[in-house]
């Protein structure tokens, strides 16, 4: 903590000055330019501020210049480079410096690490930096750095190609407003990284990018690039992660995806992406986050799957229960599509989901409450068109939302009514046919009486007399069945239902039938 102070700067001798982390503040002193004899200055995340002393880039015998994440502020001067012709790191990226990126930067032909992550850097990327070939990285993102005037593409990727050891380029959070050079394909065969996001590049992905081999990260994420993914990234094998999320891509993921044996991570949402993922995928067994296409049940054979994130496309169907056999599976986003149907019960066995969100579509049905769905809130639901569950989900609760008993309770009345139905109309019928029978062999026998209209008497109005056959209404149970006292508006009536499925059922019937039919009363 505290300041530069002047007797660290007198020494003409020194060879190395390393007070990174030092809490230092107030302004790098001029009279560090005496240090002639310096090889190493690192003055990395202090409180610095001020300019960066001219006198700096006359240390010709500096090897590495730190002075990252600061609050130093003003232009590099026009010369910065001329005087430096064995400098092989510089970095500058978290301060506020400002003005153009000093074309004399590629006179620094022993670069290996150049970082210019600032905030103000402005005006086109210097194609000398094409000259600077033992460059390994290069970091230009988070400026307002352009394209160069007239030039459709991004023309200082052309010029980048000549640094054949570059492995990491990092142009991410420009406004290039450009097109992404076809000679992309072209960079480094050692090129492992590569940052180009929110740079509003445009048009489609160049089918020479397959040709970089040996990238293992792609990002390319919110720009706005149209087309489709070319198949021809099948050509690179050493991919691990490619975000492709942001943009205006459309059709649905190639199948050249699947050669892509080391494949961890998949960004593709927010796009204009349809059909469904390559059941091929499946074979991608490093696989742990994909990011787009519609909802497969294969996804369910992804066991060490963490994360899904589907949000903000136009996917449909219903959500695959097999989602549920992912164990590992901890984050899930699907909001903000046209997916339909229940949310499937099997979610409920996910122990390490900790994030869901499936609002803005068109789900149906009650929302579970066990598992991990006991921590997630209304906002995991929002502007769906039938949900139904519990209060604290702010939805409608569930028309048939009810505890099991009554529901069972309910069902066995239904079972028990259609069952009575049944057997008063089989009743009924038999005593019709068997009490004709008698009567025809009776007739000649036996004195007739006095004829009796008596009308029919509907099922509805057996139930309605008997109260649904109510237990109030019993007025005996034998061995066979029960017996019913009713009320009609004519008087009072008794009614029989038998259990035809006790065996002797239909024998106490015929009996009952005999003495009927030879009975003369008129109630009968």
């Amino acid at each position: 903590m505290g300041t530069i102070l002047p007797p660290l700067v007198n020494n003409s001798k020194l060879l190395r000055l390393a007070l990174e982390y030092n809490n230092l503040h107030g302004s790098i002193p001029n009279e560090i330019g005496n240090l002639q004899s310096l090889e190493v200055l690192n003055l990395e995340a202090n409180n610095l501020n001020g300019t960066i002393p001219s006198s700096i880039f006359n240390i010709s015998s500096l090897l590495t210049l730190l002075l990252a994440f600061n609050s130093l502020s003003g232009p590099l001067p026009p010369t910065f480079g001329l005087q430096l012709p064995n400098l092989g790191r510089l970095s500058l990226g978290g301060n506020q410096l400002s003005g153009s990126i000093p074309s004399y930067l590629s006179n620094c032909s022993q670069l290996t690490f150049l970082q210019l992550n600032n905030k103000y850097f402005t005006g086109p990327v210097p194609e000398g930096l094409g000259h600077l070939e033992n460059l390994l990285v290069l970091i230009l993102g988070v400026n307002q750095l352009e394209n160069q005037p007239e030039s459709l593409e991004l023309g200082f990727l052309t010029d980048l190609t000549r640094c054949r050891s570059l492995k990491m380029l990092v142009i991410s959070e420009n406004p290039f407003s450009s097109l992404l050079s076809h000679s992309v394909g072209n960079l480094s065969s050692s090129l492992q990284e590569f940052h180009a996001e929110s740079c509003n590049i445009k048009g489609p992905i160049p089918k020479g990018i397959g040709s970089l081999r040996n990238l293992n990260m792609l990002v390319l994420s919110d720009n706005n690039l149209s087309g489709t993914i070319p198949p021809t990234i099948k050509g690179m094998k050493n991919l691990q992660r490619l975000y492709l999320d942001g943009n205006q891509l459309e059709r649905s993921i190639p199948i050249e995806i699947c050669l892509l044996a080391n494949l961890g991570e998949m960004a593709l949402q927010n796009n204009n992406m349809s059909g469904p993922i390559p059941s091929c995928i499946v074979n991608l067994i490093h696989l742990q986050i994909i990011i787009s296409g519609k909802i497969p049940s294969i996804l369910g054979d992804f066991q060490s799957l963490s994360a899904l994130n589907l949000s903000s496309n136009s996917f449909s169907g219903g959500i695959p229960k097999q989602l549920g056999d992912l164990i590992t599976l901890d984050y899930i986003d699907l909001s903000h599509n046209n997916i339909s149907g229940e949310i499937p019960k099997s979610l409920v066995a996910l122990p390490h989901l900790r994030y869901l969100n499936l609002s803005f579509n068109k789900l149906s049905g009650e929302i579970p409450t066990q598992g991990p769905f006991e921590n997630f809130t209304a906002a995991s639901f929002f502007e769906n068109e039938a949900l139904c569950g519990q209060p604290i989900f702010q939805v409608p609760p569930c028309k048939n939302q009810s505890n099991g008993k009554p529901k069972a309770k309910l069902l066995l009345k239904f079972i028990l009514l259609v069952f009575a139905f049944t057997s008063i109309l089989i009743v009924v019928i038999l005593i019709t046919m068997k009490c004709r029978k008698n009567n025809m062999k009776t007739q000649n026998t036996i004195d007739i009486v006095p004829t009796v209209e008596h009308r029919l008497i509907s099922y509805q109005e057996l139930r309605h007399a008997t109260n649904d056959f109510s237990e109030a209404n019993i007025l005996g149970v034998g061995s066979f069945g029960s017996v019913f006292k009713g009320i009609l508006f004519e008087g009072t009536l008794v009614v029989k239902v038998l259990n035809i499925q006790l065996g002797g059922a239909f024998k106490s019937f015929d009996a009952e039938c005999n003495v009927l039919a030879r009975l003369r009363a008129l109630a009968l």
